[in-house]
């Protein structure tokens, strides 16, 4: 054999050595990536929509298998029974459920039990300006809502209900703006009276935003006028009403 011949076998022998660990390395690799993932877990998906306050039973969830790393126990559904709800009650949507989307714990809750007249409604408020941590179930609120001027109307702030008590609050969610950005949502169920409802319905999908104000344990008093208004604004601090007071020169200050 001569030095050429040597030269080439000796390449084809590390180019063999470089396939086989090659191999070894994806190998080790997608090993470690099984090992990471680990078992899988069963989550519930949302397979038709669903409006706020509607049953959801089997028939509207199916299941689907996620790696146990990425799922969340404390977070995401695996089943409807993991949900405690009273023999005599059955779960409702807390919210309006999209189709495909992975059924979390606060989406779906036990039917509340109504007195005759009374009906539940949930609304989405946005968790920064609406809630801020500290409305929690069982406070009472007064919802407020800031209209855009329209028409011949002015732009006004509302106050839509007064002293309603919040149900139940579901679970931080992001939701996409206008401007494309995303904010924090909370979907907040309240049980009031038709009139009520309808009230809070049309506030929900025309004003520009929605408030709730926390209510004080010793009682709301007196809650003083039910709007507020541009041209209230416009009286209130023009020049006559809240401009510079001061009283004009005399004829000696003057000089």
């Amino acid at each position: 054999m001569n030095p050429r011949q040597r030269r080439g076998v000796l390449l084809m022998v590390v180019a063999a050595i470089g396939a086989v660990a090659v191999f070894a390395s994806v190998f080790v690799y997608l090993r470690g990536q099984q090992d990471q993932l680990g078992e899988f877990a069963t989550v519930l998906r949302v397979s038709s929509e669903v409006e706020a306050g509607q049953p959801v039973g089997e028939e509207h969830v199916e299941t689907e298998s996620v790696p146990r790393m990425y799922f969340d126990e404390e977070l995401f559904l695996g089943d409807l029974s993991e949900v405690e709800t009273p023999a005599d009650q059955e779960l409702v949507a807390a919210t309006h459920l999209e189709e495909g989307v992975l059924l979390q714990q606060g989406m779906v809750q036990p039917q509340p039990t109504l007195t005759t007249g009374e009906r539940e409604i949930a609304i989405m408020v946005d968790a920064e300006t609406g809630v801020a941590g500290k409305v929690q179930r069982g406070s009472v609120v007064d919802i407020y809502g800031t209209f855009q001027a329209g028409g011949h109307g002015d732009a006004c702030a509302v106050r839509v209900l007064t002293e309603v008590e919040v149900l139940d609050i579901g679970e931080l969610r992001p939701q996409e703006d206008a401007d494309g950005g995303s904010t924090g949502v909370v979907p907040v169920t309240f049980r009031l009276e038709p009139d009520s409802a309808l009230e809070l319905a049309y506030a929900e999908d025309f004003a520009t935003k929605l408030r709730l104000a926390l209510v004080s344990a010793d009682g709301g008093g007196e809650p003083g006028g039910a709007e507020f208004c541009s041209e209230d604004f416009s009286d209130q601090f023009s020049g006559g009403g809240g401009g510079d007071q001061r009283p004009a020169p005399t004829e000696e200050g003057a000089q």
